[in-house]
């Protein structure tokens, strides 16, 4: 292949074909239909799945993976592309030269929409994909976030419980915010911090740690950083 025939079959270009695909309400309804419709609908003679692009992969290897783990990665793909289709972040032609833009050049865009696909592959849950399609949003429309932070924060986010990470996360930002309005922060608050165990957040980068970044008797030094009270402010708050 040329060049140019390459650039075809670029990971951007398979991003873009699935976002614009008439077939994806299709795929949003497998979110909504219990697990045995769900395999039906994969496996059936008339499934409509192998179609759109980027699926066509996951579906093409239903003979050597799991059925169930195949409607997984494609629930998490739908939790991951319909929060960018709302967004109409692809909605006129000019969309994929404004990320080329952003990202520097197409060689960086391809590596980013690449590593973005391989993560929404590791990550173990939905919310996840969630996280990741509103990471995408905040950077490449709302330009909250450089290109650098979106590219660690999606490997952040494989790290996260959604349950022990984001209630730790929300106990730091909180604190943060008191200490900001109020000025003072009460006995009993100083308390709270030492008796918070962090360790849930220690690979997400969105903390400031102890030197060394081990869990220790310095509790009292952990605090939320930036990076840390952005994800939260733009991501987490105000989810359903």
């Amino acid at each position: 292949m040329t060049d140019n025939e390459n650039s075809d079959y670029s990971a951007t270009n398979e991003l873009l074909e699935a976002v614009n695909s008439n077939l994806l309400e299709t795929v949003f309804d497998l979110s909504q239909i219990d697990l045995k419709a769900a395999l039906l609908a994969l496996t059936g003679k008339d499934s409509l799945f192998a179609e759109i692009p980027v699926l066509k992969w996951m579906v093409s290897g239903v003979r050597i993976t799991s059925n169930i783990s195949t409607i997984h990665s494609i629930r998490k793909f739908s939790a991951f592309i319909k929060p960018i289709k709302d967004s109409e972040i692809f909605e006129n032609e000019d969309s994929k030269r404004k990320l080329v833009e952003i990202c520097g050049s197409q060689k960086k865009l391809d590596f980013v929409i690449e590593q973005t696909l391989f993560s929404l592959d590791k990550y173990d849950s939905e919310i996840k994909a969630q996280w990741l399609a509103k990471m995408f949003v905040a950077t490449f429309k709302e330009k909250k976030f450089l290109v650098d932070e979106y590219n660690a924060i999606q490997f952040s986010i494989n790290s996260l419980n959604p349950i022990t990470s984001i209630k730790t996360l929300e106990f730091y930002y909180k604190y943060h915010k008191d200490r900001i309005n109020n000025g003072n922060i009460d006995d009993k608050q100083e308390q709270e911090v030492l008796n918070t165990d962090f360790s849930s957040l220690i690979l997400s980068g969105f903390l400031n740690l102890p030197h060394g970044g081990s869990y220790s008797a310095l509790a009292e030094k952990v605090s939320i950083n930036d990076l840390g009270s952005r994800f939260y402010e733009n991501i987490i708050l105000g989810q359903e």
